[in-house]
């Protein structure tokens, strides 16, 4: 599954969950995990 948040960046799931949000991102809590949707519409192609 993507947009799972990965635990062990710096600061933790939490951290980057308030980062990600603070660039508008929309983050969700599933279970123990943190999900970001529509995480695809921020990536760029290569």
């Amino acid at each position: 599954m993507g947009g799972v948040i990965n635990e062990k960046y710096p600061g933790g799931a939490e951290y980057q969950k308030k980062l990600l949000e603070g660039e508008g991102h929309t983050v969700l809590k599933k279970g123990k995990k943190f999900i970001v949707l529509d995480y695809e519409k921020a990536l760029i192609k290569l």
